[in-house]
């Protein structure tokens, strides 16, 4: 069987309860859910969908989700989106990973994993939503050739 990713999929991956997002809080009219599957479909390495086109359609969906946590505007009198970013402090800058932190009477080291340590600004941002998280173990499943990350 083969699966590829279509607007029509992703409009029934955000209303699914993996995502949740509902008609009311995400119009289907709204212009940033073709907006952020186009993102998408441009930004995750087909070469994960010569390998897998399962994984590449669920690639593709969950960093599209992603972007709409990052720019979908709220609906009048509402503040899901908002509400998600500022949970999620998807607005507040991380230049990168903490690797040990500690002071006069505790310590922590945390293994930062080789993929990490080269993660862009725009991968750090995809840390911050669980679509975005979801999206990175994908596309780190297929190696750092694949997913241009050396």
């Amino acid at each position: 069987m083969t699966l590829q990713p279509t607007l029509a999929g992703f409009l029934v991956f955000l209303r699914s309860p993996v995502v949740g997002f509902n008609t009311t809080v995400l119009p289907d009219s709204e212009p940033v859910i073709p907006a952020a599957y186009e993102w998408a479909i441009e930004l995750v390495n087909q070469n994960i969908n010569c390998v897998a086109n399962y994984w590449y359609t669920q690639a593709v969906y969950n960093l599209g989700a992603d972007v709409i946590v990052n720019f979908a505007p709220d609906q009048a009198g509402q503040t899901f989106f908002a509400d998600l970013r500022s949970n999620w402090n998807v607005l507040k800058n991380v230049s990168g990973t903490i690797k040990w932190a500690g002071d006069e009477g505790t310590q922590t080291a945390l293994v930062v994993p080789k993929a990490a340590e080269m993660f862009t600004i725009s991968d750090l941002q995809n840390m911050k939503t669980p679509w975005g998280r979801n999206y990175l173990a994908i596309a780190q499943k297929y190696g750092p050739s694949v997913w241009g990350i050396s």
